[in-house]
């Protein structure tokens, strides 16, 4: 949203100093009919107020008469956001261009890429062209569905993982008496957009099921040409568009143009500097979003050149969210006809795609689908969110057991996950772990150790068999990952992350390698399926199955011993869940996973042993209130703002982000990482908090949640966010552990505010079993008072 907002605030002042742009602020109308749909713009008007974005609920009636073309039938309502605005494509592109030259640019025409030219280390050095070669420090892959093309011109390839899909859109003769400002009409459940342009309408849309390029065909791509009109596949969008605007059918059509538009596999932008290629930069992905996007997509590449990273959190379009089986075209052929869908689908929770699937699955995928796993993907992996255990066989298909219908309210599957809760909590569960980064760095001599400790904020110089939880902060002190070391050897070590920083981590640690350093970084995510025992019956399960002590005093917290489990040896075995439950996980070579898995739910029958899903040590987690990279933590959070200052070692020398974490301690910070506890809220009832509801302190909106969840021992709604103390002119104050609990906080869920009692500390939680945790146990957040 920043980035189109800067977009409109820029074409505005082009505009100003009387430069065309064809931008209008004719403001958007977006149509809903369907409760659900009214449920998601309510949310929508909700968050917008945190943003600073004038957005409002219609009627029926209230839309109609925003815009009296459209009919009303089967109308729930609608969104108004006068603020928004269109422009011209090449009035824009041809004063931007205009502008940069005269600011000392040079545009040249008619120049192909043949090569980008990196040297020995990897790193930008020159562009080959047609017309010559290009001395250069930077490059910017700025050329839409070109982009993937242009990314194999480089060594090493850099992967771009975009695909076309045609694009139809419809433009009239002019018509009589159309208003110039009318809004753009948005009818998502009729999949298509129709505004004015040039005294008639263009009219367009993204159908449910898209036409992706033909394999055969991407070659035609290579030139600017049209694609032919397909009036059938047009059809689709073409009905509703008459059904809404009943007077649309009178009008006569001056042309239905075909082009190909590219989206990546998440139908997100894809910006960022690539992991493969220091200083080459990626632009795209703008999925006919051009113009909207290009001023605010410009800034940020620019910043992120000057600056080495970006000051803002993009991980949601960020390049280095996918792998390499995501610039697969056969993948990428099959995923498209869904992802153009995506820009009218409603954004409901939980949302999983149903092509792409099965590429990536533990060992013990079968077993898990064959007892009711459904099934959710991340960076391409199968993990289960819950199991269905009431499943009929005619229910199990190819990716296993379907997903409960999609809802805002409470979920088909809150039962399995209250089972699944109780048994982390309360008895014993088997998860399956194997989608977490799993990285190993090693060096001759201490040269690991040492750039770990640069790396890392907290002291990974800890002994042999150890392990310790740390943040890596950028030189800003926010979060580029939060992960787990454990010392393999004296030069060894394994770093344990989130599943989506598989690229993102990897390509940190590489890229911060001395020159000439000897140190290895390698990527052992597929070596091993990882498996975690839950639960305070967990000791007992595995004592069953080793040789070796497993008891408190004997296998502490944080340590990890190579156990025989079964008949498998030397199984790396970790004390620690993630969640602060008590617990294990296993690293197991892939070639025992499946007699471990076997021999550990035969053993636990006798201690109620169950299978859970990612949902059970989320809804943990939150209930704890432990914060997650990529959900509650990104690049512009620091440890004193999440509470997490603990974790930082300021005695063990110097470290990234160590000079910016003491200016912020002595400043103070000016938001907080914040529990909210609901009260007020029935759970069967009320629309649930999925994430992005507005935090008001005071009777002000002071900030967002992040993650939310029900809290089965509290028996409440839970959120966490963050929140400010914004004075009267609205700017951030020191936030105080006295402004906190002294203030009066509310969730605000699609409009209703529920009040909320707020925690700055992890609560106790009793699972109803009595054991002893040491003073360095697991501790998840808290701020000295």
């Amino acid at each position: 949203m920043k980035m189109c907002q800067y977009s409109i605030d820029l074409y505005k002042s082009l505009a100003q100093e009387g430069l065309r742009t064809g931008f209008k602020e004719c403001g958007s109308l977006s149509l809903a009919r369907t409760s659900d749909r009214m449920t998601y713009f309510r949310h929508i008007a909700a968050s917008a107020v945190a943003r600073n974005v004038d957005c409002y609920v219609l009627t029926p009636e209230a839309a109609k008469e925003r815009c009296p073309i459209i009919s009303t039938e089967m109308l729930r309502g609608a969104l108004w956001i006068p603020g928004d605005g269109v422009g011209d494509p090449l009035d824009t592109t041809l004063t931007l261009a205009s502008e940069a030259a005269r600011l000392g640019v040079t545009i040249v025409e008619d120049c192909s890429v043949q090569r980008i030219i990196t040297d020995d280390k990897h790193q930008v050095k020159a562009v080959e062209t047609n017309k010559g070669l290009i001395n250069c420090e930077y490059f910017v892959n700025s050329a839409g569905h070109w982009a993937s093309h242009i990314g194999q011109m480089s060594y090493p390839r850099v992967k771009v993982p975009l695909y076309p899909c045609e694009h139809h859109y419809l433009q009239t003769m002019p018509v009589e008496d159309i208003d110039p400002m009318m809004p753009v009409v948005r009818d998502y459940d009729g999949y298509f957009y129709i505004r004015e342009k040039n005294g008639g309408y263009l009219a367009g849309g993204f159908e449910p099921t898209s036409k992706p390029f033909d394999l055969k065909e991407m070659e035609s791509l290579k030139a600017f040409k049209p694609l032919p009109e397909d009036w059938d596949q047009f059809y689709t969008l073409l009905e509703q568009m008459l059904f809404r605007i009943p007077s649309l059918s009178k009008v006569e059509v001056h042309s239905l143009s075909n082009g190909p538009e590219s989206f990546s596999p998440d139908c997100k932008l894809l910006l960022g500097e690539a992991p493969e290629v220091r200083n080459y930069f990626v632009a795209t992905g703008m999925k006919a979003t051009g113009v909207e996007a290009a001023g605010g997509v410009g800034k940020i590449t620019a910043d992120w050149i000057v600056n080495g990273e970006p000051k803002m959190n993009l991980w949601d379009v960020d390049i280095r969210r996918f792998l390499g089986l995501h610039n697969n075209r056969l993948f990428l052929r099959d995923r498209m006809v869904e992802v153009p869908g995506l820009h009218y689908k409603i954004k409901y929770p939980n949302f999983e795609f149903s092509t792409g699937r099965n590429i990536r699955m533990s060992p013990i995928y079968p077993r898990l689908k064959a007892a009711g796993a459904v099934f959710s993907q991340s960076m391409g992996y199968e993990r289960p969110c819950y199991f269905r255990t009431n499943m009929e066989a005619t229910e199990l298909t190819e990716n296993g057991v379907e997903l409960d219908p999609p809802t805002f309210y409470k979920p088909d599957w809150f039962d399995y996950l209250e089972s699944e809760y109780m048994a982390c909590r309360r008895k014993v569960a088997l998860l399956d772990y194997s989608s977490f980064t799993k990285l190993e760095v090693w060096s001759p001599g201490r040269e690991a150790l040492d750039l770990l400790q640069y790396l890392c904020s907290n002291n990974v110089d800890i002994p042999k068999n150890q392990m310790v939880h740390t943040g890596m902060q950028n030189r800003y002190g926010g979060y580029e990952n939060d992960c787990s070391v454990a010392r393999l050897d004296y030069n060894r070590f394994m770093v344990i992350s989130p599943t989506i920083q598989q690229t993102r981590c990897l390509n940190w640690l590489k890229r911060n390698l001395p020159p000439d350093s000897p140190v290895l970084v390698t990527d052992i995510t597929s070596l091993y399926t990882a498996i975690c025992l839950m639960g305070p019956l967990a000791q007992s399960v595995l004592s069953d199955l080793t040789d070796s002590s497993v008891s408190y005093k004997e296998f502490s917290f944080f340590t990890f011993k190579e156990l025989n489990i079964g008949v498998a040896n030397n199984i790396k075995t970790f004390h620690q869940t993630h969640t602060g439950e008590l617990g294990y996980v296993m690293y197991i070579p892939n070639e025992y996973a499946l007699h471990v898995y076997d021999e550990l739910m035969a053993k636990g029958q006798k201690y109620g042993i169950q299978h859970a899903g990612y949902f059970a040590p989320k809804a943990i987690r939150v209930e704890k209130f432990f914060a997650f990279w990529g959900q509650d933590l990104d690049t512009t959070t620091t440890p004193f703002e999440c509470g997490r200052v603990y974790r930082v070692n300021f005695e063990k020398g110097d470290f990234m982000g160590k000079d910016a974490l003491l200016r912020q301690k002595q400043e103070g910070i000016k938001r907080r990482y914040v529990q909210l506890v609901l009260e007020d809220h029935d759970r069967d009832v009320d629309i649930w908090p999925w994430g992005s509801e507005p935090i008001y302190v005071n009777g002000k909106c002071a900030g967002l949640t992040t993650t939310c969840g029900y809290g089965f021992t509290l028996k409440k709604m839970v959120c966490v966010g963050f929140v400010q103390d914004l004075d009267e002119n609205g700017v951030p104050q020191v936030v105080t552990n006295d402004f906190i609990l002294k203030s009066d906080f509310e969730v605000d869920i699609c409009g209703t505010k529920f009040p909320a009692k707020v925690n700055l500390h992890s609560p106790n939680l009793s699972s109803g079993f009595e054991y002893v945790i040491d003073s360095n146990g697991y501790i998840a957040t808290q701020f000295s008072t």
